[in-house]
C-alpha cells in the first residue's frame, strides 16, 4: 500500500550582523530543536526528531502540529454511535510534517498539507532556536518559494495586467543588481523586508517589457530568489476567465512522492520518505551545477 506525499521546495536566507552566516554551521549546530515544544493559543507544535543524513550533510526534522482539545469524539458508522477519546497529559493529537534541509544548496522541502506546518513558521521556530548560540544571536532567517516554470509562462499568457504586487525578504548579500533600488530603499529604512504594488491607469495595462513585471520573472529566476510572494491581477489573452489573479504561493516547485505505509501504523515507511527526499535534492543540485 502506498501513499502520495506532497512537498514544496524553498530558498533558504539568513543575515546576521556580521555578514552572511556559515549555513552549514548552522544547520549542523541544529539537531539540538530535538525536544523543542511551544504552545501558541490552542496550538501546539513540537519537534520529534532532527538529525543529520546524506552523510551528515543534510538536517531532517519530523515536526509535529496540533492543539489542545482534550477529549475527540467519533462516530461509528457501522454501530451508528459516538465515542470519545480523552488525551492522556502531555499528548496531543498530532499531523507530521517532513522536511529536509540542503544548507549547502540553500534549498529545503517540507511537507504540505492540511494540519502540516508552514514554511514561515518553521524559519521563525528555526531561528528562535539558532539564536539560543552565541554565533547566531543576530540571526534573521527566511524561507522564500522557488517559483514553478509555470508562473512566468502564465503571466506572458495575460494581456491586460491591472496591477502586481511583490513582496521581498530582508536585504541581503545574495541581492544583486536587479534588487538595487529596493535594496537602497530597504536598508536606508532598516526593514527586514519590502512590499511593492504598481497599478495601471484606468483602462490600461502595465507594461510586460518594463518595470515591475519583468523585474518579479527576473528575481524568481535567480537561483537563490528572495521574493517571498507574488500576485499579478490581470485578464488572459481568451478573454474567457474575465480578471483572474495569479498568485505565487500557487506555484511553488513541487515534489510528490508514493511511498510505502506501515501496514500496522498506517504511517508512511521514514525511510523510504528520506530516501525520495534526498533523490529530488540530489537532482536539483545536479541541475543547479
Amino acid at each position: 500500500m502506498k501513499r502520495s506525499l506532497r512537498f514544496l521546495l524553498y530558498s533558504i536566507h539568513g543575515h546576521v550582523a556580521t555578514g552572511r552566516p556559515d549555513y552549514e554551521a548552522l544547520f549542523r549546530s541544529l539537531t539540538s530543536i530535538k525536544g523543542y515544544y511551544r504552545e501558541e493559543g490552542k496550538r501546539l507544535v513540537a519537534v520529534g526528531s532532527a538529525m543529520l543524513v546524506k552523510h551528515q550533510t543534510r538536517l531532517l526534522l519530523t515536526v509535529y502540529t496540533g492543539d489542545k482539545e482534550k477529549a475527540i469524539l467519533f462516530f461509528n458508522v457501522k454501530e451508528k454511535s459516538e465515542y470519545n477519546w480523552m488525551t492522556a497529559p502531555n499528548q496531543f493529537m498530532a499531523r507530521k510534517t517532513h522536511v529536509l534541509i540542503d544548507p549547502a544548496q540553500r534549498q529545503l522541502l517540507i511537507e504540505t498539507g492540511r494540519g502540516s506546518l508552514p514554511a514561515e513558521e518553521l524559519a521563525k521556530i528555526i531561528e528562535e532556536e539558532a539564536r539560543k548560540k552565541a554565533d547566531y544571536k543576530t540571526l534573521d532567517l527566511s524561507f522564500t518559494p522557488v517559483a514553478s516554470p509555470g508562473f512566468a509562462a502564465k503571466i506572458n499568457q495575460m494581456e491586460r495586467i491591472q496591477s502586481a504586487t511583490v513582496s521581498i525578504s530582508r536585504p541581503n548579500y545574495d541581492w544583486n543588481h536587479r534588487y538595487e533600488a529596493l535594496a537602497k530603499l530597504a536598508d536606508d529604512s532598516r526593514g527586514g523586508a519590502i512590499d511593492a504594488t504598481v497599478r495601471a491607469r484606468r483602462g490600461d495595462s502595465l507594461s510586460k517589457d518594463d518595470g515591475l513585471i519583468p523585474s518579479i520573472k527576473h528575481w524568481l529566476s535567480d537561483k537563490l530568489s528572495a521574493v517571498s510572494s507574488a500576485k499579478i491581477k490581470g485578464s488572459l489573452r481568451d478573454g474567457g476567465s474575465g480578471l483572474i489573479t495569479l498568485k505565487l504561493s500557487d506555484y511553488i516547485e513541487t515534489m510528490n512522492a508514493a511511498v510505502e505505509v506501515n501496514p500496522e501504523s498506517h504511517q508512511p515507511i521514514e525511510t523510504e520518505v528520506t530516501e525520495k527526499l534526498n533523490e529530488f535534492l540530489d537532482t536539483k543540485g545536479e541541475s543547479n551545477a
